[in-house]
């Protein structure tokens, strides 16, 4: 390593805790923006860390937007690290790019869905196989929406993955989840849409795990709002 080559640590305040990184420096440039610990929620994180450091590093710059949906939690890593590079009497050169004017651009497509939450990728992802043309739009700088934050089981009754974890004479079924989620909710909940829940859970989860290749594993947990 020259005198040259630095590896500036640093660390900022994220949503979950303190955030260490490092900042690789080579002859007044930024090489990389290493991420050594988090306690963040990984699904996001790991999408918006990615996007940041893109940033930074096609600018050659801690003066990037802070990422929509973890505002709070980017700009602190951008201003750390900008402050821990500063420290280390290290002088950056930022990319200048020219500013593009407004322009408004038309798209064609066959389907827009709005939201890149949990519904919305399945709908954009279920178009995309009946050969459909599809344009998703979401607000925030990461796929997933508060699905994401979820660190529990997926309800699968009625569907054929769970048929082949349980077997085919488990009690489980639609009319007893729909009967489930009315007690969890104390009945305040719309029961046409419970129903329709229910009902197409199976379905969902099948589309879910052949498109997208996934193995669901047996997680079995007897939780307060489900009989079974």
């Amino acid at each position: 390593m020259s005198e040259k080559d630095k590896q500036i640590k640093g660390q900022a305040m994220g949503h979950n805790g303190i955030i260490s990184y490092e900042v690789d420096v080579n002859n007044d440039k930024i090489d990389d923006l290493k991420i050594l610990k988090h306690s963040e929620t990984s699904g996001i994180f790991n999408q918006v860390i990615d996007k940041l450091k893109k940033n930074i590093l096609s600018q050659q710059s801690f003066d990037v937007d802070a990422v929509s949906g973890a505002t709070v939690m980017t700009q602190a890593i951008l201003d750390s690290a900008k402050k821990a590079v500063e420290q280390e009497d290290v002088h950056i050169k930022p990319v200048v790019s020219e500013k593009k004017a407004h322009q408004n651009t038309n798209l064609k497509t066959d389907v827009v869905v709005i939201g890149g939450g949990e519904a919305g990728l399945v709908a954009a992802c279920r178009a995309l196989t009946l050969g459909q043309k599809v344009i998703l739009v979401e607000k925030n700088g990461y796929l997933g929406g508060a699905t994401i934050l979820n660190g529990s089981n997926v309800t699968g009754t009625g569907s054929k993955v769970s048929e082949k974890i349980f077997g085919r004479d488990s009690e489980d079924s639609p009319q007893l989840l729909a009967e489930d989620v009315a007690k969890e909710c104390k009945y305040t909940n719309y029961p046409d849409l419970t129903n329709l829940m229910t009902q197409h859970i199976g379905p969902a989860i099948d589309f879910i795990s052949h498109f997208a290749g996934l193995d669901y594993q047996k997680a079995q947990t007897q939780t307060p709002e489900h009989s079974v």
